[in-house]
């Protein structure tokens, strides 16, 4: 897979009408890139615990490109104990999907899925996370691409690398 061309530009799923162009794109982003909710099995149960609730986004990085962290930091994650997640933009749900978790893995693997909206179909992705303490990271590809090996989203990559804080 070497040769497999890497998007520059993410699809995205979310409208944003209403909202300025660079806040638009970079929401459509968070709404993509903030999930993971653990297995139910017993080598997921400590992270599963550790998962559900609220998290701020802190930092966002995206194929080399660092988000502003004035967008990322009206960006709140909620998961839930059913595996289903929501992405609030400044307190207004704005995305939301499933994900599964491959604790299992080294590192630690992700699949997830948007839920599609009127104007936009469901995507899927596939990543790695890491769950450190009130901190969780996320980096991710969509899905066809080849699934990340470590937390790094450099340039070309189409890597997306998320930061989260337990709220």
């Amino acid at each position: 897979m070497a040769n497999s061309p890497v998007p520059t530009t993410p699809v995205f799923i979310v409208s944003t009408s209403g909202l300025p162009g660079l806040a638009m794109v970079w929401l459509r982003l968070a709404v993509v890139l903030l999930a993971t909710a653990p297995l139910s099995a017993s080598a997921a149960a400590d992270d599963h615990a550790a998962s559900v609730g609220s998290w701020d986004v802190v930092a966002v990085e995206m194929n080399g490109r660092l988000v502003d962290p004035e967008i990322t930091s009206m960006l709140q994650m909620t998961y839930r104990d059913d595996g289903s997640w929501t992405v609030f933009f400044k307190g207004m749900r704005v995305g939301e999907g499933t994900s599964q978790n491959h604790p299992e893995a080294s590192p630690k693997a992700f699949e997830m899925q948007t839920l599609g909206g009127t104007k936009t179909p469901p995507r899927r992705y596939v990543g790695i996370y890491r769950l450190e303490g009130d901190t969780r990271q996320l980096c991710f590809v969509i899905a066809g691409m080849p699934r990340p090996d470590d937390f790094t989203a450099p340039r070309g990559s189409g890597r997306i690398l998320v930061t989260l804080k337990r709220a």
